[in-house]
């Protein structure tokens, strides 16, 4: 079993330190996330073969996910992700008008890929993908203090930026109004701010409001705005597509009518519910032979002999995730879900023992990569955020 220091054996060579930031000298929307330990003063080098290496899988594993994702709609096999009947129609309507719900951004995690060697894709954060500001900002922050000549894959703003003027165009409005939303956690309202930054500079009118503000009617979906009812043109939520059409089913059938009467534009999508739902890789899997995903199953037996790792199927932030070769998981809120099995690949390690989970942001096109790095073998929310830079 390859449980060996890769990436230590060339920590010397990788690494470059970067000045220490005070937290004054951030953009605000960095200081509202700047915990004590987020952000590293190190950054991570890699060769422009990884860099190819790591968009080139990515977009071989976007391709298969379409390909999939046709697939199980076509021959009506929701029901094998567990989701519950009554969402089904939009989730095929808007994969069917896919030009009108584009998918806005996710990322894509994988185990390695250091020096191109055993590299698999082990999730998609399709629906509510965080990480946008250590992303597009403090990337960039750290990247000018390197002066690296050969800069960084990250056009995420510019490809978010793109995708939402080619939207706007299709609405007949002069300044269509845009909606962020969230549970109100100050993460989540980070990046639901640079998202309407970005809005706001492809021409649309932006408003940011918590969830428990936003009206849903048979009309539309509504914010108030000076006394009066707004109807919004284009809704942006870090709200979990599954947890709305499980914990309120009734919400989410009347916005699935909303959505498809034409009267609001949802980023992410509702098909994205497909791509974040672990039971899909086991679908992939299944039905479609590849060497880029890492091999799900909805059983252990699957896997008999093997080491593999045991996720919940709409399970975030690592939360309720086991090693098959450990007693204990971390603890979390989705220990009830159903299961998944996905055979171990074990992450990037240095030799402080850190282990590293690299991320690539996807949207109509490889992106942006990014690192995460904990002491633990499970990435949890208890990690640093690590750049990085093209050597």
């Amino acid at each position: 079993m390859e449980l060996e220091n890769r990436l230590g054996l060339m920590e010397d060579n990788r690494f470059r330190e970067v000045r220490k930031f005070r937290k004054k000298e951030l953009p605000q929307l960095l200081q509202n996330i700047a915990g004590d330990d987020y952000f590293i003063d190190e950054v991570l080098g890699l060769y422009s073969s990884e860099v190819g290496h790591f968009s080139d899988i990515s977009q071989k594993t976007f391709a298969l996910f379409e390909q999939a994702t046709e697939k199980i709609i076509k021959e009506k096999q929701l029901a094998y992700l567990e989701i519950p009947e009554h969402f089904h129609s939009v989730i095929e309507f808007t994969w069917q008008n896919r030009k009108e719900h584009p998918f806005l951004f996710g990322r894509f995690d994988l185990n390695g890929g250091i020096e191109e060697r055993n590299i698999r894709i082990i999730e998609f954060n399709a629906d509510t993908c965080t990480t946008l500001p250590e992303t597009i900002l403090w990337q960039n922050l750290q990247l000018n203090e390197l002066k690296s000549t050969n800069g960084q894959l990250n056009t995420l703003s510019e490809d978010i930026k793109q995708i939402l003027t080619d939207l706007r165009s299709s609405i007949p409005y002069d300044e269509p109004c845009f909606l962020a939303s969230s549970f109100g956690h100050i993460e989540d309202k980070a990046n639901c701010n640079l998202i309407l930054d970005l809005a706001y500079k492809s021409g649309y009118s932006v408003f940011y409001e918590n969830l428990d503000e936003v009206v849903f009617s048979e009309d539309g979906l509504f914010i108030e705005v000076g006394g009066e009812y707004q109807p919004v043109d284009v809704w942006f939520k870090i709200i979990p597509w599954d947890w709305m059409f499980n914990e309120e089913p009734g919400l989410a059938e009347n916005l699935s009518q909303i959505i498809k009467n034409g009267q609001v534009r949802v980023l992410n999508p509702p098909y994205t519910a497909i791509w974040q739902n672990k039971l899909f890789m086991a679908y992939i899997t299944e039905n479609f032979s590849n060497s880029v995903i890492a091999e799900t199953f909805k059983s252990a037996g699957s896997l008999s002999g093997q080491m593999f790792v045991e996720k919940p199927v709409y399970g975030r932030l690592g939360e309720n995730v086991k090693l098959s070769y450990k007693t204990t998981e971390t603890k979390g809120d989705f220990g009830r879900q159903t299961k998944v099995f996905q055979k171990f690949y074990p992450l990037e390690k240095d030799r402080e023992s850190n282990y590293y989970q690299m991320g690539m942001f996807y949207t109509f096109r490889p992106s942006a990569i990014n690192f995460r790095a904990e002491e633990g073998e499970i990435i949890t929310d208890d990690c640093e955020f690590v750049s990085h830079y093209i050597i």
